[in-house]
């Protein structure tokens, strides 16, 4: 008797984004430098009147458009609630044509993290647009802390714990929070958009969320 197993299909190709050849050459025949500075002052500025869920300045003010640090407060319902994750950002000279990299300079104990705090984000692999923005990223990266992208994990052993033990994944998530981002970190300013807090929706427990998708 022959027993046939049917694989799975290999995942279709996604279709690569389009840059404007015509903003590229505007962009190449000024100074790239310069240029990305301008730009990410203009993001810099735009961030701050309206800035993401869970997101602040740095400790330090910005003196370096280049390089320069955001706060993610752990969102609530997720095992890094009352955590205090530090995240390094660094463009290139070629931004926007190239995304910035963003590194979690705490551990952080995630399916899409990795030991160095590189996080699996979308358009950080292989779909950057130059309209896109590091408000955009950021919104990204809390997304990915409420929920993991798990058809592209970077760390295979905790992707499968999630789905198949969460509740050993969730403690040892908390206990990464505790033990690596408990310490408090102070903003060198607040943006009038946070300086009164803002009404707080109410997100379901991460448990809940996941019952609910199961249905």
């Amino acid at each position: 008797m022959t027993v046939i197993i049917d694989e799975p299909p290999p995942a279709p190709a996604l279709p690569q984004p389009k840059q404007s050849t015509t903003a590229r050459r505007w962009w190449m025949k000024a100074d790239p430098r310069k240029a990305a500075q301008r730009r990410i002052s203009r993001e810099l500025e735009d961030l701050w009147l309206d800035p993401p869920a869970y997101c602040r300045p740095g400790p330090e003010p910005v003196t370096d458009l280049l390089h320069w640090e955001v706060i993610i407060d752990g969102p609530p319902g997720t095992p890094y609630a009352g955590g205090t994750f530090p995240v390094d950002v660094w463009y290139p000279n070629e931004y926007p044509f190239q995304p910035p990299k963003l590194t979690f300079k705490t551990k952080v104990y995630h399916p899409n993290i990795d030991d160095e705090g590189q996080m699996m984000v979308d358009v950080l692999h292989g779909y950057w647009l130059a309209g896109f923005t590091i408000h955009r990223l950021l919104l990204g990266f809390v997304s990915i802390l409420y929920d993991p992208l798990l058809d592209y994990p970077i760390n295979d052993d905790i992707a499968e714990q999630y789905e198949n033990e969460y509740e050993l994944y969730e403690k040892e998530a908390r206990e990464w929070t505790r033990r690596y981002s408990s310490t408090p970190i102070a903003s060198h300013w607040l943006p009038k958009a946070m300086r009164t807090p803002p009404a707080v929706p109410h997100i379901p427990a991460t448990a809940e969320r996941r019952e609910e998708s199961r249905r």
